[in-house]
């Protein structure tokens, strides 16, 4: 970490792969607090600076943690000391380290790995002893996204038409998209579909997505025909998908 021109809070991260299967890849993540010459980096919120920012935002896949650290630097003369932090929340735990008493602390923070998908806010609570500003906020935001996305949701095929014999069905098709949230590694297992006139096949595969193909293998009778789609990966997170189907034969 070359450490020159910076002041303040810096996260660095690697991606780390390994011969290991219960543990193929994990992220290797340096944070620190750089005291340099330079006036401190961030957002002046009162006497503080906070650095990089009072109002951090991060993504992170399922099962995973998001971490980071922020600086938060007193401006004035008179020493502010820190007195406590009040996590005020259970998205992330949080821990503060004094660098230099009543001038210069560091939030160390991390998301729970047990999040469900969506996003969780957290708003931690520096209290300090100062009448003028006794108390800091600082927000953090992860947004979780599932280790294993898949889009669309559904598939619908809107007006196939079945009612001239020479309509050839083989060209109708749809597409779906797996993709994995990090790393790579994921293949799909199996591929079917529960209306028996449906076939589906892996189209392609490209560092972390793959591209199913859904289309007729024969014709379907007039009428609507609800079915699913499943999908079967080697993600322990996500092992089984269904994706519901919808057939609208004329």
């Amino acid at each position: 970490m070359h450490t020159d021109g910076y002041n303040g809070a810096v996260s660095k991260s690697a991606e780390v792969y390994t011969n290991d299967p219960d543990a193929p890849q994990f992220t290797l993540i340096l944070s620190m607090v750089i005291v340099g010459t330079e006036a401190p980096r961030g957002v002046a919120v009162g006497s503080f600076v906070i650095g990089p920012t009072n109002n951090w935002q991060g993504r992170s896949p399922r099962g995973l943690s998001a971490n980071g650290i922020i600086s938060v630097t007193n401006t004035t003369a008179a020493p502010i000391r820190i007195t406590s932090v009040n996590p005020n929340g259970q998205a992330f735990t949080v821990s503060l380290d004094t660098l230099q008493e009543g001038a210069k602390y560091a939030l160390n923070f991390a998301s729970k790995e047990t999040l469900p998908a969506g996003s969780h806010k957290q708003v931690v609570k520096l209290l300090t002893d100062s009448k003028e500003q006794p108390e800091v906020d600082v927000t953090l935001e992860v947004n979780v996204f599932p280790a294993v996305s898949i889009s669309p949701s559904s598939l619908n095929f809107d007006k196939v038409n079945v009612s001239d014999p020479e309509a050839d069905l083989t060209f109708v098709s749809k597409f779906v998209w797996v993709r994995l949230g990090r790393g790579t590694g994921l293949e799909i297992k199996s591929v079917i579909s529960d209306l028996p006139f449906m076939k589906a096949k892996v189209e392609s595969v490209n560092d972390g997505q793959i591209v199913i193909r859904v289309g007729f293998g024969e014709k379907p009778s007039k009428g609507t025909h609800i079915g699913k789609l499943r999908i079967e990966t080697n993600n322990a997170d996500v092992k089984l998908v269904e994706i519901p189907l919808t057939i609208n034969a004329q």
